[in-house]
């Protein structure tokens, strides 16, 4: 999400003429951070019929918010939005017991990745501490730049590069100690 100067200048723009209630500026908004936000939302979430739900909801709030919202910079505005999407997700989940369908359809309805590759995925990811997993989906579920996960997590950005550096490199060496794994039980 890192961004030029000018596009910098126009989220600020668009996002000064939404707090006005400008809905086609909303848009602009809207479709700037749709696919991020749902993407990061389906990584956390049981299902796409709910990852749908969620987004909106985080989407309604953002509208209602705006007004209220002083803008200094992207990355302080993405760290807003994702803490709406984080506060969203944790009242999903206090709502609901949460669980992850792993079928076939499941996967297929939801990613673009071969059952297997993604059984196997979900299955090491999940031997990664909380933090650890959640800076990974902020960088590759939701394509964001260290600075706006930094943001996000309230953290500095030199911090963020190290837990992701520290996360990579722990997972590297947990599919490593898996592949010698299956190797010897060939």
């Amino acid at each position: 999400m890192a961004d030029s100067d000018s596009t910098k200048l126009n989220l600020a723009n668009l996002l000064a003429q939404s707090a006005k209630g400008d809905a086609l500026s909303y848009r602009g908004v809207f479709d700037h951070l749709h696919g991020r936000i749902f993407r990061y939302i389906l990584s956390r979430c049981s299902n796409r019929d709910d990852a749908h739900d969620i987004t909106q909801t985080v989407f309604i709030d953002l509208w209602q918010a705006l007004p209220k919202f002083v803008y200094t910079s992207d990355e302080e505005f993405y760290g807003f939005v994702f803490l709406i999407a984080k506060r969203k997700l944790g009242k999903h989940y206090r709502s609901r017991k949460p669980h992850v369908e792993l079928d076939d359809r499941f996967i297929a309805d939801n990613y673009h990745i071969s059952t297997e590759d993604y059984r196997h995925l979900e299955h090491l990811l999940k031997k990664l501490s909380s933090r650890q997993q959640e800076i990974l989906r902020l960088r590759y579920w939701s394509g964001l730049a260290f600075k706006e996960i930094a943001t996000i997590l309230r953290i500095r950005e030199g911090t963020a590069k190290v837990w992701h550096h520290r996360a990579v490199k722990k997972l590297e060496a947990i599919v490593q100690e898996s592949a010698l794994y299956e190797e010897k039980h060939i």
